[in-house]
């Protein structure tokens, strides 16, 4: 994360420099709509004391000037109508007076009777009659402030007259005091210290709107009545107000009504002159503010920087821990936020590890437990399976997996239609019947394997219920019960041989008590009729016949007597191959013996199992019409020792090799079924197993397997094992 790349980096110092920005320009619009109204607001505040101070000294002034009245009205001087006497009595009042310059007195029909200074010579004796001033005064007899009035010399005057009364109140004559409103310095002064900025001045108008006195002298006795300041003040009003003048210039002016003169002031200043402070302080704002902006900005930048600066060490140091790395750790940064983050960020790395620690011996215990789980799901003999409602599988043991002859993988996430498994493909129904019943469910079904064989399966069905209480599975846990039905088949089958066996011990019973008076009665007339000897031959044959069969009747009617003893197979299996060798060379039949040596021992009783081996060899014998071969074969196979018969008979259809062993069931046309029954009777005493395999037109080969193990054969012989070790002891 490289400083320049950094967003936080650049958020920050646009942000700040937002904010900035936003400052600066919050301080413009406010200097612009605050400063000039500051700077008007104070201009205001000047010109308005300006204009009071002027209006106080224009009543002062006035007051003076009336003062005047009294002055003259008393004055010896001018009662009487000498000229040097007025001369001397203005003289006095000019000299007295700072605001009058010149005079002059009027007689009643207003010819000037006497002047002063010398420089008013020209007046002596001049009518002045039709002056307003001059008319107002002998009109009311009361001292009158004329308007700005323009002098035969050319000078703007401001003429106060007053009336001289004589004893009856009468005009007696009018004294015209003048003040020359550009040579009088006093007047003048006035101006000059109520000056305004650089651009700013005062002037005052009179009544009619005349200037009576302004900073440029040309300017008096000019007619500004037009002026929107100067109207207001015509109508005797005062205030503050924005105007433009004849030039053009727009001043904010300050203006006040003087009633004792009925005249006015107007104070004024341009402006441009108002704004300037505003202007040069915008200017300054300006400079100020780039310097200000450069300094922050290199200021927001190093300060981003050092806020960068650790975050991005605790950036690396998170991206190594997302790269699986838990070994990293930040030094100390400092006491603020970040060095606490750090801090916490250690602490988490510790937490992570520890916590890694523990969710890694988890997993392995949660994989040992998972591992023992399928270990005992696997090793189970049950076929265990489930399917979803799609008919796929989420879940396969090995023992099901063996059924099928495939792998556990290759079934998780097929279809079970896509395998020659259909117990009951009507996965609907059974559906319908979990979601009914929504318990355990069993019954017993019937298929074949892969090798084709029947079998039987007794299966569990068990819903299995989502989070939300729905049915989105169906577990199947299916036992092979073959071999209990096989036992239940040999139940049924002992007791018919028991039936069987009670039938045949009382049949017989009652055939040998005749067959035997039958046999004794033959004899005695074989031997008194030679004749038909033939045939005496021929019945005594088929009563040793019924004898035969009764006898087999009897073994499976009473328990024969075990006579266990210590046997060499070999020299069984010889002993009868000899006996049976002249039948065999009768049927064209060739018997081949295959035995190991050195077999062990085999614990039997001598008698009944060669009538077994008698038996098997002859329907072997009898099977071979045309001739062939019998191979006898013996051999140790693990803890067993095994006897096998091979013909090359016609061979037995399978479906009748299920039935060989019961009564009266037999392939061969004049069979009795008993020899073979008696067979199995005999085997199953021994403790052994009889397998019979065979193919129409191949042959037939039968197995005989019996225990030879010490530890198996005194568990299976227990009474007998017991003798035979007394006997070997004595």
């Amino acid at each position: 994360m490289k400083l320049f790349k950094s967003q936080i980096f650049w958020k920050i110092y646009i942000i700040t420099l937002a904010i900035i920005c936003t400052l600066l320009g919050l301080m413009f619009i406010v200097s612009r709509m605050i400063l000039p109204e500051i700077s008007k607001e104070q201009y205001r505040q000047i010109t308005d004391k300006t204009v009071l101070r002027m209006k106080d000294q224009m009543t002062l002034i006035a007051k003076d000037l009336q003062s005047l009245e009294n002055y003259v009205q008393t004055n010896e001087h001018f009662k009487s109508n000498d000229f040097d006497q007025l001369f001397k009595g203005l003289e006095t009042i000019i000299t007295v007076s700072p605001y009058i310059d010149s005079g002059t007195v009027l007689d009643t029909n207003g010819y000037v009777r006497a002047f002063y200074p010398n420089d008013l010579k020209h007046l002596q004796n001049y009518n002045l009659s039709k002056r307003e001033y001059f008319q107002e005064a002998l009109k009311t007899k009361k001292v009158y402030f004329s308007d700005v009035v323009s002098a035969d010399t050319g000078r703007f005057l401001l003429v106060v007259s007053v009336p001289v009364l004589d004893d009856r109140n009468e005009v007696e004559r009018v004294v015209n005091l003048s003040l020359r409103i550009e040579d009088n310095e006093i007047f003048q002064s006035i101006f000059q210290s109520f000056k305004i900025g650089d651009n700013g001045y005062t002037f005052i108008v009179d009544r009619n709107g005349k200037i009576i006195s302004h900073p440029s002298k040309e300017r008096i006795g000019e007619d500004v009545s037009q002026n929107l300041v100067v109207k207001k003040v015509l109508e005797k009003k005062s205030g503050y107000q924005e105007v433009l003048n004849s030039k053009g210039t727009w001043f904010f002016a300050s203006f006040e009504h003087i009633p004792i003169l009925d005249w006015g002031i107007v104070a004024q200043i341009p402006v441009d002159e108002i704004y300037q402070p505003y202007l040069t302080f915008q200017k300054s704002l300006w400079t100020i503010s780039l310097v200000t902006f450069i300094v922050l900005s290199i200021l927001t930048a190093l300060y981003a920087r050092q806020i960068i600066h650790p975050i991005r060490r605790l950036y690396l140091a998170v991206d190594q821990v997302a790269k699986g790395d838990y070994n990293q750790r930040i030094e100390k940064i400092d006491n603020t936020e970040i060095g606490q983050l750090s801090n916490r960020f250690n602490e988490m790395i510790h937490y992570i590890r520890r916590s890694k620690a523990n969710l890694h011996l988890k997993e392995e215990q949660l994989k040992e437990q998972k591992e023992y789980l399928r270990k005992i799901i696997d090793m189970n003999p049950s076929y265990i399976y489930a399917i979803d409602k799609e008919g796929k599988f989420t879940l396969v043991n090995e023992s099901f997996a063996k059924l099928l002859g495939t792998e556990t993988q290759d079934l998780l996430g097929k279809k079970i239609d896509d395998f020659q498994f259909h117990i009951d493909s009507n996965l609907v129904r059974v559906w319908e019947e979990i979601e009914t019943i929504k318990e355990r469910f069993v019954l017993e079904e019937e298929f074949k394997d892969q090798e084709g064989k029947i079998r039987w399966i007794e299966t569990v069905r068990l819903p299995i219920f989502s989070p939300n209480r729905e049915i989105d599975q169906i577990l199947f846990v299916s036992t092979d019960i073959t071999e209990r039905k096989q036992a239940e088949e040999l139940l049924r089958k002992s007791e018919k041989l028991a039936v069987v066996g009670e039938l045949a011990a009382g049949v017989a019973h009652e055939i040998r008590n005749p067959l035997t008076s039958i046999k004794g009665f033959m004899h005695l007339l074989k031997e008194e009729c030679e004749t038909h000897k033939h045939y005496f031959e021929i019945m005594e044959s088929e009563l040793e016949r019924i004898n035969f069969i009764v006898n087999e009747f009897l073994m499976l009617g009473k328990p024969q007597v075990m006579n266990f003893r210590q046997k060499d197979v070999s020299d069984l299996l010889k002993d009868v191959m000899t006996l049976l060798e002249s039948q065999a060379i009768l049927n064209n039949v060739k018997m081949i013996s295959e035995f190991e040596p050195n077999l062990p021992l085999l614990y039997c009783d001598e008698n009944q199992l060669k009538q077994v081996f008698i038996n098997i060899i002859k329907n072997a014998i009898e099977a071979m019409p045309n001739g062939g071969k019998v191979k006898i074969q013996a051999k140790k196979k693990e803890n067993n020792l095994v006897i096998r018969f091979i013909d090359q008979g016609c061979g037995i259809p399978k479906d009748r090799i299920a039935k060989l062993g019961e009564p009266f069931y037999s392939t061969k046309e004049k069979g009795t079924g008993l020899g073979l029954m008696v067979s199995f009777k005999i085997i199953e005493a021994h403790k052994g197993r009889i397998k019979i395999e065979s193919e129409v037109g191949q042959g037939t080969t039968v197995d005989l397997s019996f225990p030879i193990s010490s530890s198996v054969v005194e568990k299976a012989f227990p009474d007998f094992y017991d003798k035979e070790n007394r006997e070997n002891q004595k």
